[in-house]
């Protein structure tokens, strides 16, 4: 996996795991959907943005999202958030 991807899978990971966490008492069920759809969010944000100042992939895409998918998948299946 390229250094890019990693990097895009981390920022994945971080914002959903940063987003469920900040929720987590406002919003106790749905916490960790919150921090996957920002991971997602953050993903296609970037990626739009890339359209214009940089190379827009779909691949990177993907990395932020799984990044985003592992950590809710932990949270819900070991956390039980």
């Amino acid at each position: 996996m390229r250094h890019d991807k990693i990097l895009h899978f981390a920022a994945g990971a971080v914002i959903c795991l940063i987003f469920s966490f900040l929720f987590r008492f406002c919003i106790p069920g749905i916490s960790t959907w919150v921090g996957l759809i920002a991971a997602f969010a953050f993903g296609m944000g970037k990626e739009i943005w890339d359209i214009k100042h940089g190379t827009p992939e779909f691949l990177d895409f993907m990395a932020t999202a799984s990044g985003g998918f592992i950590v809710f998948l932990i949270l819900k299946l070991v956390a039980g958030m």
